[in-house]
């Protein structure tokens, strides 16, 4: 058989159907004859009054939906059977819910994609007999033998079709139309169309038809098809071209990449990211960016990690200005920033704290501005008072800016900082210390909050300064967001943990806050330091009071004092009720006992809890390496189990300490730091420093905000540029 002969099996009806953009793409295959090979049954017994009642145009709806019933009873009253085809699930199911579906009578049945075999079967057997109803979904128009053995529906005229939509393809309509007038029987077919479909499909303004004779009704169609169906074939071979072009690119960039050529490599990624790139791409895009900054007393030991981690956001290479111009180097990116600092539901006018600028409105498009206010409001966290923060509030009020040019730009994000959960969202099992357990005091909801982002158009980034914490408000947040009605354009919360979840302590009853450490103050109570206990004593209160203002009641404090010896003066006591006076009774130094009872302390930490370790002497022994060993195997125990280094700082009091001893001990832990203090004044300003520090110290900044960068950048790379 000569390579340019089709034999085509297909109906003749179909065949003939094929458009030239079939027959150009066959051609290409150098298949350009066919046979066509007439019906063993003789002349078709098709109907389709192309100039009368075979097509129908309706205005609306209500009139759509009347006609195709309307047709569906007038031709079982006949005695004959009826399918109806739908475009496609949803628009059957429209038809399905409308009154003159139900007025139809029982003698009706549903045809679609997701029934079983079985049921198909039952289905597609009974259809061609006298007064059943069929409403099936377009794609059971190809090839579906509706088959009639009854012959009071062949008598009466037959099986009579109706489409109620006009089909993009021509060889779709002849199928359909061939699921009638089957191997010489009677049958007919209708077409009821919707004129705002004809419109929104074709561009098929009703009013064109009216100028027409009802004869040429179909032919216009059919000429409009044809156009349609040209344009998207020429939309279908530039993206063919398009294809060959980006295939051919890819092969090249792996190829550069096998032979090692950088350079190469490099260009041939460039062109290949530019011809995939989503046209158009804009001259300009604005930002606007909302920081939403939790300022309880619990933040108090990551404000500096929070400034920190927003100077480095905002400024410098890794920010996110950076990483945008140097993804996008064609676009000009204005970025505009608002500021938000919250605290808690009972916390009066001090609740909220925002930036407003001279015209009412809350966004900056200078960084000096918001990095100030920043700075400014994180200085002092204060407040909270329970475990819970005022987190919905807070996103809600933000969202709801709507002041002069407030939340106006392309691109809207909203970034929040918090350790704590949402109201209503402990983790379980906690309830104490919520003030408000189950409802907001005004009402607001999760819904609300993402309802008001979801309206701006905008994404929730969430940094967590304590994921275990946070996790159950995440999950609320992101569920609401995945089922949220409106949010066509799939926003959602991207999390960004600023600390491992794996080193923040899981929530219980003995730890309510999240952040519960075991201090283990380990005190040189030798005989030099007799005329100063009374100044350590005062710093070990001060220590305290700064935890206690940091909403860090979970605390349990130890004290282990030595000199000569070791003794245990605190043990495992709570933050509220430890002691604020400690006995003196000192002789001469040495280490090792006083770290053999601060590891003794540690070991018994309970699972809740971290242990950290304060050890402060004015001078030096003989016993220093013995000591460091003690807490190089305690800090082996906690990396195994935690992966967490021990949280070790040893201070350095007077002039008479030996700091080779102490960075000795110090460097038994990676997170271990020395402090000098010449004085008691000193050594009370290393120990509220130490406690508001907590293990933020510890952080990498610069990190965190790379992270926050390259996650806004891919959320804008994916969403707006679709790239």
């Amino acid at each position: 058989m000569p390579t340019s002969l089709l034999l085509e099996l297909w109906g003749v009806g179909t065949l003939a159907a094929i458009g030239e953009y079939e027959k150009k793409v066959l051609d290409g295959y150098g298949l350009n004859k066919y046979i066509f090979v007439p019906s063993v049954y003789g002349e078709s017994n098709f109907h389709f009054d192309k100039a009368g009642d075979g097509i129908c145009f309706e205005s609306s709806k209500s009139n759509f939906y009347h006609k195709i019933s309307a047709e569906i009873v007038a031709a079982t009253k006949s005695k004959r059977a009826v399918i109806v085809f739908f475009r496609d699930r949803s628009k059957l199911d429209e038809f399905v819910g409308t009154a003159t579906y139900r007025q139809l009578g029982r003698h009706k049945s549903l045809l679609t994609e997701d029934m079983t075999p079985r049921d198909k079967d039952f289905v597609i057997n009974k259809a061609a007999t006298a007064g059943q109803i069929t409403l099936s979904t377009a794609v059971f128009g190809r090839g579906t033998d509706f088959f009639c053995k009854d012959d009071s529906v062949e008598k009466n005229g037959g099986v009579h079709i109706i489409q109620t939509f006009l089909s993009e393809e021509v060889s779709e309509e002849v199928q359909i139309q061939g699921r009638t007038a089957r191997q010489g029987k009677r049958g007919s077919y209708q077409m009821i169309l919707l004129e705002s479909e004809l419109e929104s499909d074709f561009g098929i303004k009703a009013v064109e038809k009216e100028q027409l004779p009802k004869g040429q009704w179909y032919q216009w169609l059919c000429n409009i098809r044809v156009k349609h169906q040209r344009e998207q074939c020429i939309l279908i071979e530039e993206n063919l071209i398009d294809a060959t072009n980006i295939d051919s690119l890819t092969h090249n960039y792996f190829d550069s990449l096998i032979a090692g050529s950088k350079a190469k490599s490099q260009e041939q990624f460039k062109n290949l990211y530019q011809l995939i790139k989503k046209p158009p791409v804009p001259s300009s895009v604005h930002i606007d960016l909302a920081l939403v900054i939790d300022v309880t007393g619990s933040m108090a030991p990551y404000a500096q990690s929070t400034v920190s981690t927003i100077e480095n956001l905002l400024n410098g290479p890794s920010s996110l200005m950076s990483k945008l111009l140097t993804n996008f180097p064609e676009i000009d990116f204005q970025l505009r920033l608002g500021c938000q600092c919250f605290r808690d539901i009972d916390d009066g006018n001090s609740k909220f704290t925002e930036l407003v600028l001279s015209d009412g409105s809350h966004f900056t498009s200078h960084v000096s501005t918001a990095l100030n206010f920043v700075k400014r409001t994180c200085a002092a966290p204060s407040g909270g008072f329970d475990l819970a923060e005022d987190i919905i509030g807070a996103i809600h009020r933000s969202a709801n800016w709507q002041n002069g040019e407030d939340w106006t730009s392309d691109i809207k994000f909203m970034m929040l900082f918090s350790d704590a959960s949402a109201h209503g969202l402990l983790p379980a099992p906690l309830v104490n210390g919520d003030n408000y357990p189950t409802r907001h005091p005004e009402g607001l909801t999760t819904n609300d909050a993402v309802t008001s982002l979801v309206a701006r158009d905008a994404d929730l980034f969430f940094c967590s300064f304590n994921p275990a914490a946070t996790e159950r408000t995440e999950d609320e947040l992101s569920k609401y967001f995945k089922k949220h009605p409106d949010n066509v354009a799939e926003h959602s919360v991207v999390r960004i943990p600023m600390v491992p979840k794996e080193s923040a302590i899981s929530s219980t009853s003995s730890a309510p806050s999240g952040h519960g450490r075991h201090i283990i103050f380990v005190l040189d109570e030798s005989s030099s330091m007799r005329c100063s206990w009374s100044g350590v004593v005062v710093a070990y209160n001060q220590y305290i009071a700064k935890r206690r203002q940091s909403q860090s009641d979970s605390d349990l404090i130890s004290v282990v004092q030595f000199d000569n010896d070791s003794r245990i003066t605190v043990q495992h006591a709570p933050l509220s009720s430890a002691p604020s006076k400690l006995p003196y009774n000192g002789w001469g130094t040495r280490f090792h006992p006083a770290a053999l009872s601060a590891c003794e302390l540690a070991r018994g930490t309970p699972s809740t809890h971290v242990p950290a370790i304060v050890f402060m002497s004015d001078g030096a022994a003989n016993d220093a390496a013995a000591a460091a060993h003690e807490f190089a195997l305690l800090n082996s125990n906690i990396y195994r189990s935690s992966r967490n280094h021990l949280e070790l700082h040893v201070i350095g009091f007077g002039g008479g300490s030996c700091q080779a001893q102490l960075q000795q001990i110090a460097s038994a832990s990676q997170a271990g730091k020395v402090h000098s203090s010449a004085n008691t004044a000193d050594l009370a300003s290393v120990f509220v420093d130490i406690a508001s520090t907590q293990n933020v110290s510890l952080l990498l900044e610069s990190e965190i905000a790379k992270r926050i960068t390259e996650a806004v950048s891919d959320k804008l790379s994916l969403e707006y540029f679709g790239s």
